[in-house]
């Protein structure tokens, strides 16, 4: 959340380069306008490891809450909000507090992160 995310594929990208800097600059003049959000560092670690393999968890018996009431479980769901359709958690990872209130802020971005259910197990 709140990143940029390219797909290029395998197509020559001939002015790639050119649009690219252009539509940064342009994205670098409206941000002036957003001063008023703050982004919240992420919880994430550069490796992590789920609690139970995602395996195992995606095939556990689940049942469904609202994210709300998630603190402290184990999801058995993959939150992966587009864009940029980057998991942010997996099957098997425990949901602690810093997650809960890193997720549930991100709805600032991404509408689809409020009062979303999700499988638990």
């Amino acid at each position: 959340m709140a990143t940029l995310t390219f797909c290029l594929g395998f197509a020559k990208q001939n002015d790639f380069v050119n649009l690219f800097e252009k539509l940064w600059n342009k994205l670098l003049l409206n941000s002036k306008k957003l001063k008023n959000i703050k982004v919240l560092e992420s919880p994430f670690k550069l490796v992590q490891k789920p609690e139970i393999e995602i395996g195992t968890a995606w095939r556990s018996k689940t049942y469904s809450i609202p994210f709300s009431q998630s603190l402290g479980k184990i999801s058995g769901d993959i939150i992966c909000p587009y864009p940029p359709g980057v998991p942010i958690l997996v099957p098997g990872e425990r949901i602690d507090a810093d997650r809960f209130y890193w997720i549930k802020h991100q709805s600032v971005w991404n509408k689809d992160l409020l009062n979303f259910y999700m499988r638990v197990i």
